[in-house]
């Protein structure tokens, strides 16, 4: 196991320490009272308040101290406010993830105040037999590619060329007929298009029958919302952003990915973050193999042999990343827009982006916390407030900011099929987020 952390204490065997970690662990997950939420009571949202406080949050954070390079340096813990023991008990959880087979290996990055106080590694890039999996290790981050389409996509509207209210059908003739003439982009943002997540027909069979995604959303265009009216009801679906793709390329008139690639990657010095694997790239050799199962039955699915996973840029689904670079992408929408004193996203986009439009059946450990979406953002509130951002992946990779206390919390395994994402939250939310107070007698 590779393993290494940020901070004043120095690492125990954890071999040695099975029966503390997993006393500890499950003690902090009793004491946040960790339960999968329903959403039902969501339906009173505050919106109103939400926007008066988006509003607040963005304003005072674009004012304050912006990410400069390197991003976000070293610092011991205490002396951003955060507890090394915290750190340590988080340390356990994730290393007796490994230790039970839940994950293969991991990532974690915890940031406080724009300083790293835990960079910390575990476990393997295979299952059994593969490498110890080493810092700064590029994954597939999966889901966690649609915030990155959807800034794109509010870049552009900042800028005119495309307006949330546009008819998807007067950028892509697919959209233009009875069944689709009705989504919007607004609709595509919000996952509210009624499009499905998966249907019947060659997509579903054989994405290498494709070669670009403005087939991809034709697909889609044709079909049609399947679930109900455009506009009505929230359903998570890759073809949202899929879509959304096809149209910022017809719109801008050059590859989608060039754009990400140019002005939002380049822009955030995210220099280790990729659209597509391409042969002869050098940052190939870090991109993690994937891996699929669950406890104690991982097999890797793929790893970089010549051909990359899909075979052209995926909006949705199909973008690489390191966990710095990512926090890079969060600390811009913590810090309003703004990346070392350029506006690169209006004030605006970012209220978009984290103003709750709808509940979502998503668990979280977040105790008392909803889960709802907004643009192309999963977002965590009570009584009207944003206390936490971010997105998952569906090969295990997560991201959460916190903009009141100015943290983020990055954990990428390649561990598709796992069932770690809620113990975490747990365990983040009471040990750095909303701390439990000791009570003394």
């Amino acid at each position: 196991m590779s393993h290494s952390v940020v901070g004043p204490r120095a690492l125990r065997s954890h071999s040695s320490k099975m029966e503390l970690k997993i006393t500890r662990c499950l003690s902090a997950l009793v004491s946040v009272n960790c339960v999968v939420l329903t959403l039902a009571s969501v339906d009173a949202l505050g919106f109103c308040q939400t926007q008066a406080h988006v509003a607040e949050l963005t304003s005072s954070a674009a004012t304050g101290e912006m990410s400069q390079d390197p991003a976000f340096p070293q610092a011991q813990p205490e002396t951003e406010g955060v507890s090394s023991v915290a750190l340590d008990r988080l340390d356990e959880l994730v290393a007796g993830f490994v230790e039970a087979e839940e994950i293969v290996g991991a990532e974690l990055l915890v940031i406080k105040n724009r300083r790293t106080v835990m960079h910390a590694v575990y476990g393997r890039d295979e299952p059994k037999v593969g490498q110890p999996l080493a810092k700064n290790t590029i994954f597939s981050i999966r889901s966690m590619t649609k915030p990155l389409a959807g800034v794109m996509a509010q870049i552009l509207i900042d800028e005119r060329v495309l307006k949330l209210t546009d008819p998807v059908s007067i950028h892509l003739e697919s959209f233009d007929n009875e069944r689709s003439r009705e989504i919007t982009i607004e609709h595509l943002l919000t996952h509210r298009s009624g499009l499905p997540m998966k249907s019947a027909g060659r997509l579903w069979s054989d994405y290498s029958s494709y070669d670009h995604i403005g087939q991809i959303a034709d697909y889609w265009g044709e079909l049609g919302p399947q679930l109900f009216k455009p506009g009505e009801q929230y359903h998570y679906a890759d073809a949202n952003v899929d879509t959304l793709g096809a149209i910022i390329e017809r719109a801008a008139g050059e590859p989608a990915e060039e754009l990400i690639e140019n002005r939002l990657l380049r822009a955030l010095g995210m220099s280790d973050s990729m659209t597509l694997l391409k042969v002869g790239d050098p940052r190939l050799e870090r991109v993690a193999g994937k891996n699929v199962g669950g406890i104690g039955r991982w097999r890797q699915f793929w790893r970089w042999q010549g051909k990359p996973y899909f075979s052209f840029p995926m909006f949705a689904q199909g973008f690489y990343s390191t966990t710095v670079d990512y926090a890079r992408f969060m600390q811009m929408i913590l810090d309003g827009g703004a990346v070392n004193g350029k506006q690169i996203l209006s004030k605006a986009a970012i209220s978009r982006i984290l103003m709750p439009v709808s509940p979502t059946p998503m668990p979280t450990g977040f105790a008392g916390l909803n889960s709802s979406y907004g643009q192309l953002m999963h977002l965590y509130e009570k009584n009207g407030k944003i206390v936490a951002f971010g997105h998952s992946g569906s090969d295990a990779t997560y991201a959460w900011a916190w903009p009141d206390q100015d943290l983020m919390v990055l954990y990428f395994t390649q561990s598709r099929g796992s069932a770690t994402m809620t113990r975490m939250e747990a365990v983040i939310d009471s040990l750095l987020a909303r701390p439990i107070p000791v009570q003394k007698n």
